[in-house]
């Protein structure tokens, strides 16, 4: 057996010496991981899969002295004694700095693996593809002892690196991002977009959703998931959901979208109200985690460029830190326009952004810029924004001063 389990770890050391030999697109949060390092906090990377996790650790470990596991290899998930796995990897590997296991939520009881590791002053790093990690799992195994880190497909300034593209690209490789998004495999052109991402969208929905919650039939949740998908940007509520699904309750829907955050598929976005029952009563809106889901399972595959650039702008709110229903909402006015999105700041709304395509038709400039009026005397809110395809200027009027920026540009600043 521990024969075994040795040549097991060896070849996962293979596999950690090849991947620090490979040539690597940076990513943004390198940076604060490796600043984190010094910490014995253990630190946790979640987010989608084949998000780049593992490459973002392999980044931030590279000068590292660092043992390397992936629990995503069946040999380590079933059946394998945490003491005797311990042992090879110290046998193999030697003494080390530092340890990461990639995928640990395929170890059963990874929760007191790791807590028993972190007692012996072990400094972890972890990843996982499930949010849970970061809530009530992680939470109740490493309760103020974690340092957790959310890594989402490529930015678009990483796109841009992936491409070896250093002018900030033109209209049409934004496109390209818009369309397809930024999963790496996707930008760095070793697969075919839509085959690709309908694949590892099935991968996930089974792995993470059917298989991890016992689900009987899978054909409900690919029913809700491609609803939700292909309505992305747009309000729905449970009910109507029920309505136009017909199998599946009110309170399954609600379960079911839940798994679909864990799994960094969809994520749903409530409106802003004082009191937080009136939110949760309120209809939602549904957001994918990354854009090109939503082209490669559309049906059939459509151009719909509003939609795509309102859920680019979520999912960029989200990396720049913003969690959903806490300090990012939608919000509806007294008179029922709607803002696609209003950031918090503790008790303070600090920004109110529109989304739409441009402002050349009339009644569209007057909707946008209504809604947004409202809004901020109702909220007393100062900074506002209307992102657009391409459009750049500034608006003064009603006291109020709305800037109008690209989406490719605003996807290049950091505020």
């Amino acid at each position: 057996m521990m024969k075994s389990l040795n040549t097991t770890v060896e070849a996962h050391k293979r596999k950690r010496d090849w991947a620090l030999r490979r040539v690597l697109v940076p990513r943004q949060m390198s940076a604060a991981i490796g600043k984190a390092l010094s910490s014995h906090l253990v630190k946790v990377i979640t987010g989608p899969r084949r998000a780049g996790k593992s490459t973002l650790a392999f980044q931030s470990l590279a000068d590292k002295n660092f043992a390397y596991l992936n629990f995503e290899d069946d040999a380590l998930k079933d059946g394998v004694n945490s003491d005797n796995l311990v042992e090879a990897m110290d046998r193999v590997y030697g003494k080390t700095d530092y340890v990461f296991f990639d995928e640990i939520q395929n170890y059963a009881q990874w929760e007191s693996f790791i807590n028993k590791l972190h007692r012996r002053d072990r400094n972890l790093v972890i990843t996982g593809s499930n949010s849970r990690l970061l809530s009530r799992e992680l939470g109740s195994a490493l309760t103020g002892r974690h340092l957790s880190f959310e890594l989402l497909p490529f930015s678009y300034q990483e796109f841009l690196a992936g491409l070896k593209i250093e002018k900030g690209g033109g209209r049409e490789t934004f496109h390209r991002y818009l369309t397809w998004g930024g999963f790496p495999e996707v930008v760095l052109g070793g697969s075919e977009s839509q085959g690709y991402l309908r694949t590892l969208f099935d991968s996930v929905v089974l792995r993470d959703i059917v298989t991890r919650h016992h689900i009987r039939s899978s054909t409900a949740i690919y029913d809700l998931l491609n609803l939700l998908i292909n309505n992305a940007a747009s309000r729905f509520s449970a009910r109507s959901l029920e309505r136009s699904l017909g199998a599946l309750s009110v309170a399954t829907i609600g379960k079911f979208i839940a798994y679909f955050r864990e799994a960094y598929l969809v994520h749903d976005l409530q409106p802003y109200f004082f009191k937080p029952r009136l939110r949760i009563k309120a209809d939602r809106k549904i957001y994918a985690y990354d854009n090109g889901l939503i082209s490669a399972l559309s049906q059939p595959t459509t151009s719909n460029d509003s939609r795509l650039i309102e859920n680019l702008v979520f999912v960029e709110l989200v990396r720049r830190g913003f969690k959903p229903n806490f300090n990012l909402f939608y919000y509806q006015t007294r008179s029922g326009t709607e803002v696609d999105f209003l950031l918090r700041e503790g008790s303070k709304s600090i920004e109110l952004i529109q989304v739409t395509q441009n402002l050349s038709a009339l009644k569209t400039r007057e909707r946008e810029l209504r809604a947004l009026h409202q809004a901020s005397e109702e909220l007393k809110a100062r900074h506002l924004t209307i992102i657009t395809m391409d459009t750049e200027e500034m608006i003064r009027e009603q006291g109020n001063k709305i800037r109008v920026v690209s989406c490719r540009e605003w996807l290049k600043s950091r505020h």
